[in-house]
């Protein structure tokens, strides 16, 4: 009991003195309007520096105030960075440092290594067949989604749906869905049988 309440007023602290940053994004949405995301990452990339425990409770205060849904009590690590705000995190899940989240959807108890990429999709730089053309490239964005109670090893890229209860092993680059209770490795990841 008495270490919830001490969580719980730390996280409130850390509220309150991430509060400039949660305002300047808020107030930088309502003016910048279709480059908002740039305020966003503004904010995210300077508390990606913030070191040691308070860094921590600075970020999930931030990402809790300005994101679609993260969870309170959800641990960004040193250097850890939400690329759009747009994201849910659910409670319990440890993203490792210097891990890197575009459009993802994170189940609850989630442990992630460090130096984890979670990419918006295949192809959110465009299509190889439209790159070199003089047109903008074509941006496709896919959320991903990450279910419960899965392990993703350390510089492990994630580009497609893994399931829950999954374990994904260190530098493995997830292309393809990965099924719930499955555990993959490899680039590309595939299926492994552990005894």
């Amino acid at each position: 009991m008495f270490k919830k309440l001490v969580k719980a007023a730390c996280f409130g602290i850390a509220v309150v003195f991430a509060s400039p940053l949660i305002i300047i994004y808020w107030m930088g949405r309502l003016i910048l309007r279709s480059k908002q995301g740039k305020a966003f990452c503004a904010c995210a990339e300077l508390l990606s520096l913030c070191p040691s425990f308070i860094g921590v409770y600075l970020r999930k205060a931030f990402y809790w105030a300005v994101c679609t849904d993260v969870s309170s009590e959800t641990h960004f690590l040193f250097g850890s960075l939400l690329t759009h705000r747009e994201n849910k995190i659910g409670s319990g899940t440890v993203v490792g440092h210097y891990t890197l989240i575009g459009f993802a959807n994170i189940g609850n108890n989630v442990q992630m290594g460090a130096r984890v990429s979670i990419v918006s999709g295949k192809y959110q730089h465009g299509r190889p067949d439209q790159r070199g053309l003089h047109e903008e490239d074509k941006e496709e964005h896919v959320v991903i989604d990450i279910g419960d109670d899965s392990w993703i090893g350390q510089d492990v890229v994630i580009m497609a749906n893994v399931g829950s209860n999954c374990t994904v092993g260190a530098g493995s680059v997830v292309m393809k869905d990965v099924p719930d209770n499955t555990t993959v490795l490899g680039n590309p990841a595939r299926k492994v049988n552990i005894s």
